[in-house]
């Protein structure tokens, strides 16, 4: 490994599309592992799925009624009814009746399988009684319809369900379910380990908040706490959370340490240019690393390699740009290890109202959306050049707009592209 002392920021500015496609370019899809439909939920399809079986699995009726034969109902009405014997009925979870022969009616409730023979149910409204009697006999007249849902109907066996990648909802677990299916193939979750860089953080070893705190500028570590919330709610697995000072030796033992056990180390801090910003120089100095500007606001510096053979994204410290960082670079690593879709942002919004702003980076703003009666008004959060860096607005926005870096003010009534945060 190069020494990290001796490692330089690359002085050409990458294109965040450019920085996110090097990062992505040695990631892959995790392993494949089997698991019960009823743990699932949230998971990405490893291959394609198709019905094993068809839907519905045999003729049934769809009504309370009598299956009979259509012979035996024709030409019969209200005003000229028919009276056929009534056999053995079926209800649903009952074993296929005895073949039905002419001049009988089998009584039938919804989803009862039909006996071989008969292609009419005729409801129980179209009977003389108008409900279950038990006579031996019934009176009845033939339906405009012949309220039978038929075998694979609605889905054939073989037929195509749930494609690769798709991430696994209540809905697609019961269609699974529904065609024979017990278990599903699933990507394997991405366990991610989270390294905290920075003298300044509070350590674990007591209660943040007291005078002595302040006195010795000591800040809360919110990164680690937003990267461990953030990795969780898109499925992913923590395996731990690593703290280190702005040593080297603190932070190899901190690496050494995420890389045991983890798919990805996500890590903050230590990116800048001062003589203690190591971390983004031992990232660089990394197999496959770059410590690099890139053309985005807020979060310009951004590092990334491998440690211990585990790919490494190190994030800027301040905490609005480790946000942006994530949603950028990390997602999206994230989704291609649990094998989803990449994507970079997550819809477009129509701003209500502009602002000025300059070329050159991709800007990242804050935007609130308010229901004004006679629309949804989106707009951005204070002072679009100051929000980006003010934790309070990009914390609590719930839209992020992305500026593309050829624009310079932006409209009202521009489209633009949207991240929703995790």
């Amino acid at each position: 490994m190069t020494d990290p002392r001796e490692v330089e920021m690359d002085a050409t500015a990458l294109t965040v599309d450019g920085y996110r496609a090097a990062v992505l370019e040695p990631v892959r899809p995790l392993p494949a592992e089997e698991v019960a439909l009823a743990d699932g939920v949230g998971r990405v399809t490893a291959g394609d799925w198709a019905a094993r079986l068809p839907v519905p699995l045999f003729d049934n009726s769809a009504m309370d009624g009598f299956a009979v034969r259509a012979a035996d109902v024709a030409g019969a009405s209200a005003a000229n009814p028919v009276t056929l014997t009534v056999a053995k009925g079926a209800r649903a979870g009952d074993h296929r009746p005895v073949p039905i022969r002419p001049g009988e009616a089998v009584c039938v409730m919804t989803g009862a399988p039909l006996p071989d023979g008969a292609d009419v149910v005729v409801p129980i409204e179209l009977t003389v009684a108008g409900r279950f009697t038990g006579d031996a006999t019934v009176t009845l007249w033939p339906p405009v319809k012949s309220n039978i849902r038929r075998a694979g109907e609605d889905v054939a066996a073989g037929a195509s369900l749930l494609p690769a990648g798709a991430t696994l909802t209540a809905r697609g677990l019961a269609l699974l379910a529904a065609t024979g299916h017990s278990t599903v193939a699933v990507h394997r979750r991405p366990r991610v380990a989270v390294v905290s860089s920075g003298d300044e953080l509070a350590g674990a070893g007591r209660p943040f908040g007291d005078e002595r705190d302040a006195a010795a500028c000591v800040i809360p570590d919110s990164n680690a706490v937003y990267l461990t919330a953030a990795a969780r709610s898109l499925g992913c697995e923590l395996t731990g959370v690593h703290r280190a000072g702005d040593t080297e030796e603190a932070l190899r033992a901190a690496l050494d340490a995420a890389s045991q056990d983890a798919d990805v180390i996500v890590s903050t801090g230590g990116l800048g240019a001062g003589t203690h910003d190591l971390l983004g120089r031992l990232a660089a100095a990394s197999p496959g690393g770059m410590l690099a500007r890139v053309a985005m606001r807020p979060g310009r510096p951004q590092a990334h390699g491998s440690w211990g053979g585990v790919p490494w994204l190190a994030l800027p410290g301040t905490p609005t740009a480790a946000f942006v960082s994530f949603e950028a670079f990390v997602r999206p690593v994230l989704d291609r290890l649990a094998g989803r879709a990449t994507t970079d942002t997550s819809g477009a919004e129509v701003v209500s109202s502009g602002w000025a702003g300059s070329a050159g980076a991709v800007r990242y703003v804050p935007l609130a959306v308010t229901d004004r009666g006679d629309g949804v008004s989106v707009t951005p959060v204070g002072a679009p050049g100051a929000a980006s860096h003010a934790l309070s607005a990009m914390f609590t926005a719930p839209l992020i707009g992305v500026v593309g870096a050829d624009i310079d003010d932006v409209i009202a009534g521009q489209l633009l592209p949207v991240i929703a945060p995790a």
